[in-house]
């Protein structure tokens, strides 16, 4: 009768533990880089042949230096002013979904949350951007989504924008140095 429950309680464990066991043996077999974020790391620089402009100014960084570490994304920008210029400035954002503030445009202020796409491959920013425009605060939320090209060589960022002016959509195609 001992060996009976003995057997039982053996085949009960088997059961419930051998799919696990498989789980884990499954997961060391598989490629450590699915499950690995995108590095956006390097120079980039703006072609526009390949992206598409939505109906406003084009105020996107025509090159911009990306510099990401745990938990930290860094980017050195340069993009068009409205007085026909360039302007140089500097973002940072965590990646652990916590709030990030940079200075924007015109002295505006953008908080923005990043997240990761399921499959770590496509970074999202949602930014919320204030400024005053003589006397009156405005506000303009825009989505970003970052995602590299199989090969590492090209970076798309999709943007979709809405503020009191309207709502502009552009996909821009960036090219690794």
């Amino acid at each position: 009768m001992n060996n009976k429950k003995n057997f039982n309680f053996g085949m009960r464990f088997i059961k419930s533990a051998l799919p696990v066991m498989i789980t884990l043996v499954a997961f060391n077999l598989i490629p450590g880089s699915l499950f690995a974020q995108a590095n956006y790391s390097g120079s980039w620089v703006f072609n526009e042949s390949k992206s598409t402009l939505g109906d406003g100014p084009m105020m996107s960084a025509t090159s911009m230096t990306v510099n990401q570490q745990a938990g930290l994304l860094s980017i050195d920008l340069v993009q068009p002013s409205f007085d026909g210029s360039d302007e140089k400035r500097s973002e940072k954002y965590t990646l652990d979904g916590k709030e990030s503030v940079n200075q924007g445009m015109m002295n505006s202020s953008v908080k923005a949350i990043t997240t990761w796409s399921d499959e770590m491959k496509e970074l999202k920013f949602d930014k919320n951007i204030t400024f005053d425009m003589n006397g009156d605060k405005m506000e303009m939320k825009s989505t970003e989504a970052w995602r590299l090209s199989d090969d590492g060589k090209n970076l798309t960022v999709k943007t979709a924008m809405t503020s009191p002016m309207g709502d502009i959509n552009s996909t821009l195609v960036y090219d690794k140095k």
